[in-house]
């Protein structure tokens, strides 16, 4: 999926894309649930994360 504005979290292998009812579009970090260093909803565009890994674009979340 190519969204610039979502920055890393576009292309990583622990984000899922979430809309809302309103058609808002949130970007959720599945590296917060086990690891207090990352937000939840990360404020965009990420361009810098220790947790990043490129998505496997087959089964990514970030795809949805």
């Amino acid at each position: 999926m190519n969204e610039p504005r979502a920055g890393l979290c576009a292309g990583c292998r622990h984000a899922r894309r979430v809309e809302s009812a309103r058609a808002s579009v949130f970007w959720l970090c599945e590296l917060a649930k086990s690891d207090p260093r990352f937000r939840k909803y990360p404020a965009l565009p990420v361009l810098s994360c220790p947790g990043f890994e490129p998505a496997d674009h087959g089964t990514s979340g970030a795809a949805n």
